[in-house]
């Protein structure tokens, strides 16, 4: 069983790293980011309300409304909707490496200051690794694909992840909704706000073959099938063995960025991948979260 748990958490790892990819050839198509993730996250959560109509509800647990806007605000609306635009501006490695340093940090951040959590001085010195291996990575600094716009979109895009699983894992804790339904309903409310300043903003996008079949992928795949593969893992999986996996995801956009994009790295870009990778790790194996029934 626990075998098979840890097949499942890795295809879900390569079903979400094919999505940065997916994410590039879409812009590269015309759509814009908030269209794209405002489509994607509407029919994925569709896709989940029909899933739930379909059993018997056990729970009667429910948020309020202001709630749940505010995590789809939070969640979808800025940690995804801004993360998208920061795609736009950034390689898919670029992308996934920067978010896993902006998301690890802004976690710990506001850990400290909303759970007031106490951070050890090894937790100093890893985030002083974390933050070395993203400057090597992008080192020389007057390299010309750097882009200060998409970076600036990323950090914005990991405060709005930071502040939403932080909330998320207070309501869980006090079980004051059910998981299920909790994704769905900030999901819907998240990605209409987004497919609504996408359309307001960015315009119709042209519908293509390639579009219809890369928001399939992104909402069915990797959003649908990525996510109950995922949940139905943690059964077997402890907290740690869950985050160590789900950080393959950067050697597996890179590998994925040089396949399809041809993508070059330095040496000194590969070892700056593996420590930000190793630091992440010894991050997350201090700090496991309880695991939430």
């Amino acid at each position: 069983m626990k075998r098979k748990a840890l097949i499942m958490a890795i295809v879900t790892t390569l079903l979400w790293s094919g999505s940065y990819i997916l994410n590039k050839l879409a812009f590269q198509g015309g759509i814009g980011p908030l269209t794209l993730s405002g489509l994607r996250y509407l029919i994925a959560s569709l896709f989940l309300f029909c899933i739930g109509s379909r059993k018997k509800q056990e729970t009667s647990y429910k948020l309020p409304l202001y709630m749940i806007i505010l995590l789809g605000v939070l969640g979808y609306a800025v940690a995804q909707g801004l993360q998208y635009i920061g795609q736009s501006y950034l390689t898919p490695t670029q992308s996934s490496l920067f978010l896993s340093v902006g998301n690890t940090m802004l976690v710990i951040i506001v850990d400290r200051i909303w759970l007031r959590e106490n951070q050890t001085k090894g937790d100093l010195i890893k985030l002083l690794f974390l933050i070395a291996g993203i400057t090597m990575y992008y080192y020389p600094w007057g390299d010309t694909e750097l882009s200060v716009i998409g970076m600036a979109f990323m950090l914005l895009s990991s405060v709005g992840y930071a502040l939403n699983m932080t909330l998320t894992r207070r309501i869980m804790v006090k079980k004051q909704a059910d998981p299920k339904t909790l994704v769905a309903q900030t999901m819907l409310a998240g990605s209409v706000l987004m497919l609504a300043a996408g359309l307001i903003t960015e315009g119709l996008p042209t519908i293509t073959l390639r579009l219809v079949l890369i928001l399939a992928y992104l909402s069915l795949a990797s959003g649908a099938l990525g996510f109950y593969l995922w949940t139905k893992s943690q059964k077997e999986l402890t907290a740690f063995e869950s985050s160590s996996i789900n950080n393959l995801m950067l050697i597996e956009i890179a590998l994925m960025d040089f396949i399809f994009f041809s993508r070059s790295f330095s040496a000194i870009q590969i070892i700056a991948i593996l420590v930000v990778f190793v630091s992440i790790l010894l991050i997350q194996r201090r700090k496991t979260p309880a695991k939430i029934d």
